[in-house]
């Protein structure tokens, strides 16, 4: 059962994964569905000092467990460029260390405009389905883009966090600066940050990638489909300002 526990992806062998959209994802699913209403639920209900021990409490969780993994794996000689924190959550890992620190605008629309979408689609859509559930790297990949999730839900629902379309220029200057520097350590290491070279396996950019093929032409599209998402994920918020909070 714990045979590949802490196995590391190169030397898994095929067939054992859980598989997306298998039993086994969607009861994890459901599981940390509960686990993200738990602590929304609660941080709404914390003091001020309280709240700020659970952003600290989340932020360290997040950064406990990929310490142990980018240590384990290069004491025991497998660490490589891919698990440079690099894609988009693991720019989220740090927004989160960050306002968990010095809460500000910046860190939260990024937060709420590229990680929480990138997290959740990671969590549907797992490139580490090839891992048995019971592996140390597909468990804390669960809850650690669980817990990206759950950080701007809980500043939402308490109304500590609104989000405002007019903050959007923040996320853009971010990208502007990002998009680049993950292209250029793309191009030197043979990494695929941010999937920008190939698409995830089992994602909805993969059809993207077919039909458009690789390249600036593809990349265009994943520009274009953000702009799309942005709308739908700003329009409830410009059309009701004053929106209370979700949980009583």
């Amino acid at each position: 059962m714990f045979n590949y526990y802490l196995t590391y992806q190169p030397d898994i062998p095929v067939g054992i994964g859980f598989g997306q959209f298998s039993g086994t994802h969607l009861t994890v699913l459901g599981v940390l569905a509960i686990g993200i209403y738990y602590l929304v639920h609660r941080y709404q209900r914390l003091t001020l000092a309280g709240r700020r021990h659970q952003r600290w409490g989340i932020a360290l969780a997040i950064w406990t467990m990929e310490l142990f993994k980018d240590i384990y794996l290069a004491t025991t000689g497998q660490w490589d460029s891919n698990l440079l924190p690099f894609h988009l959550c693991g720019f989220g890992l740090m927004m989160v260390a960050i306002d968990a620190i010095r809460p500000n605008k910046t860190t939260q629309t990024i937060l709420y405009s590229l990680t929480i979408w990138g997290a959740i689609a990671a969590e549907i859509f797992p490139d580490w389905a090839y891992y048995p559930l019971l592996n140390q790297w597909a468990l804390q990949s669960f809850v650690i883009h669980a817990l990206l999730i759950t950080y701007p839900l809980m500043l939402m629902v308490s109304g500590e966090m609104v989000p405002n379309w007019r903050d959007l220029w923040r996320s853009v200057v971010f990208l502007c600066g990002a998009v680049p520097f993950v292209l250029w350590v793309n191009a030197r290491l043979q990494t695929n940050f941010f999937f920008l070279n190939t698409a995830a396996p089992g994602s909805p950019l993969e059809p993207l990638q077919h039909m458009f093929g690789h390249g600036a032409l593809y990349i265009s599209v994943i520009i274009m489909l953000l702009g799309v998402l942005w709308v739908v994920m700003y329009l409830p918020w410009a059309l009701a300002p004053r929106r209370k909070p979700i949980l009583a």
